[in-house]
């Protein structure tokens, strides 16, 4: 998760999501005009892509286990932190989103982050 001060760094590229406090410990939410979830696990939250490259399951519909997303079609999890692979049918993971959290509201990023880039945390 991704937490600046700054408003330069935030503007058009960004689409709020929900105040934090809407969005439950375990919640899996579609965002709305993106093609991605937000997941929250205890104060984390991170943002996926929305469709299993597998089988085009709504991960929206999938859940929280440990630190991946599980797809609620074969079970194939990805890792919360960046979209790997962690085990299943899949062999491609889903895109990473960077997560705002500014004044009391979260923010995504309208494009992916990068494959190689690691979440940036800052504070």
């Amino acid at each position: 998760m991704l937490r600046l001060g700054r408003r330069r760094r935030e503007g058009a590229g960004l689409v709020r999501v929900c105040a934090e406090g809407e969005i439950a410990d375990g919640e899996i939410r579609a965002i709305e005009g993106l093609p991605a979830v937000l997941c929250r696990t205890g104060d984390d939250l991170y943002a996926l892509g929305l469709r299993c490259p597998h089988s085009g399951a709504l991960l929206s519909k999938g859940k929280i286990v440990g630190d991946c997303l599980e797809c609620p079609l074969h079970g194939g999890r990805f890792a919360l932190g960046g979209g790997a692979v962690r085990s299943g049918p899949p062999r491609r993971g889903v895109p990473a989103y960077d997560v705002v959290v500014r004044d009391g509201m979260i923010y995504i990023s309208r494009r992916p982050r990068r494959r190689n880039r690691p979440a940036q945390r800052r504070r």
